[in-house]
């Protein structure tokens, strides 16, 4: 059987176009392939920002007009590419693995960082609205006003009209493009890949929090668009499809489809499958001009809550939340200081003892965006976050870096999935209460504490307990014996204000 593909004529489409190829080939290796390739009106028109095109689909419709024609048997699409309405006469019929939903900066090393502004290239309405505050907030330089100026045409080209913009000081790129260009094997790309690993060590970088900047629908994903009554091949496409990843896009799709789709829009949505439930992030700005953002974890086994009082959740507030004490072990000072190309993963700002400087040719991850602040407040750069998800979750970043990981901990830490750690600080017990006769549901932020709390008071065992999805999830399931009593809330406050509002 042979099935003629098409794509767009950039380097990343073809590649994208190959890695649907090679996957469908070693799935059914029967199968021969025809690559295609065609300009779109959007690859045309390299001036006007994507955001001010006349209509949309313009990366898509003219290749859809060629399926309709019968001048090709399938496109590979970027799904973030399309129009919500996709049309009658064909269908979207499968999707591969979804790559890096997330979006990378790169600054320039040189900066000046005494400047007062700072330009960061950029065409996405939804990219300069929900991270023109991160920008202020959570770099180790600080600028009085941030300017976003339009910048078109493919990657490489976005890349070195960046570095040779004296006026450019950073730029915002879909990470899953970099990827791909980074990590494909296809020999005629080898030139590409050295520029542009050249192009990035002239930039710090840092891979943006989908909390903060929730992708565009379907970022990552590639759209296998067929004609619908192309009835054989849709049921070999539906055999490699990756129904999981299928059905987010879908979710996202049709939630900015509510708010009237379009990539002039300022709305981004993301739907991150996790091993325990489903994350959804939504941030943007709606036609009317009305705010909305939430970061929701949907638990498969979320309970339905009655109506709560203060009195019945522990803790009631942070500043009642005291079980331990932290004492900095400088006596590790050094061997932080001596760190060189490695990743380290830090889960807390005391995980930095005061006198250590972490050398720059370090890759910085952090455990959630409280700890990224922190540390660029002290002037440290940061590379990316795990976004309160957990330091399992995929950091992905091998594209990147092949550093080895380390981590800093207290010396009590359980055993993680980084199991090279530098103890930092040490924990220290001191005296609490908790008045455990009304308190019905707890929140842990970490597994010691609770630890700590079921010795002092084990009928706490019995209770409703809930602490985000990572180690501290791992530990305390570990110690009940089982999850039946224990669900996933991703940050204090959220879990506070849905019991109080149940």
């Amino acid at each position: 059987m042979k099935i003629r593909v098409l794509s767009r004529k950039s380097d990343l489409a073809i590649i994208q176009a190959r890695e649907f190829s090679d996957y469908l080939q070693s799935k059914h290796p029967f199968v021969e392939i025809e690559f295609l390739t065609r300009s779109t009106s959007g690859d045309k028109d390299l001036k006007t920002p994507l955001s001010e095109m006349p209509t949309e689909g313009v990366f898509t419709n003219d290749l859809r007009d060629e399926l309709i024609n019968n001048k090709c048997d399938l496109i590979v699409h970027s799904w973030k590419d399309l129009p919500i309405e996709v049309g009658e006469k064909t269908k979207i019929a499968a999707t591969l693995k979804r790559a890096d939903k997330r979006d990378i900066l790169f600054l320039k090393k040189n900066i000046t960082l005494d400047s007062k502004k700072i330009t960061i290239l950029c065409s996405s309405p939804r990219r300069q609205y929900n991270l023109e505050n991160f920008i202020e907030n959570y770099l180790p330089q600080k600028f009085d006003e941030v300017c976003f100026e339009n910048i078109r045409g493919n990657i490489p080209t976005r890349f070195k009209k960046f570095l040779e913009d004296p006026n450019s000081d950073g730029f915002i790129v879909a990470k899953a493009a970099i990827d791909r260009l980074l990590s494909n094997n296809y020999s005629e790309f080898n030139e590409l890949k050295i520029t542009l690993k050249k192009y990035i060590n002239e930039c710090l970088w840092s891979v943006l929090p989908l909390s903060i900047n929730p992708c565009s629908p379907g970022q990552g994903a590639l759209a296998i668009e067929t004609r619908i009554k192309d009835n054989k091949l849709n049921e070999i496409l539906n055999d490699i499809n990756f129904s999981k990843d299928y059905s987010n896009v879908i979710q996202e799709r049709n939630i900015l489809k509510n708010y009237g789709g379009g990539c002039h829009q300022k709305i981004g949505v993301s739907y991150i499958s996790h091993k325990l439930g489903l994350v959804v992030s939504k941030r943007g700005e709606d036609e009317n001009g009305n705010h909305f953002e939430s970061w929701d974890f949907i638990d498969p086994k979320d309970i339905s809550f009655s109506s709560n009082t203060t009195d019945e959740i522990y803790p009631e507030n942070l500043k009642n939340y005291k079980i331990f004490s932290r004492k900095q072990l400088n006596e590790n000072v050094d061997d932080i200081n001596n760190l060189q190309n490695k990743c380290i993963y830090v889960s807390r700002i005391s995980s930095i003892p005061d006198k250590s400087k972490i050398q720059s040719n370090n890759v910085i991850w952090t455990s959630g965006l409280r700890t990224w602040k922190n540390l660029s407040e002290r002037g440290i750069w940061v590379n990316g976050t795990s976004d309160g998800l957990g330091e399992d979750f995929d950091k992905d970043i091998n594209s990147l870096t092949n550093n080895p990981w380390v981590k800093l901990t207290h010396s009590q830490s359980p055993e993680s999935s980084i199991k090279n750690k530098i103890e930092t600080y040490q924990l220290e017990s001191i005296d609490f209460e908790i008045d455990i006769e009304k308190k019905k549901y707890f929140y842990w932020m970490s597994s010691s504490a609770f630890k700590a709390s079921i010795d002092k008071y084990p009928k706490i065992i019995e209770k409703y307990h809930f602490c985000g999805p990572g180690n501290t999830y791992n530990e305390i399931s570990k110690i009940l014996g089982n999850d039946k009593n224990l669900f996933v809330e991703l940050s204090y406050d959220s879990w506070k204000k849905k019991l109080l509002k149940a």
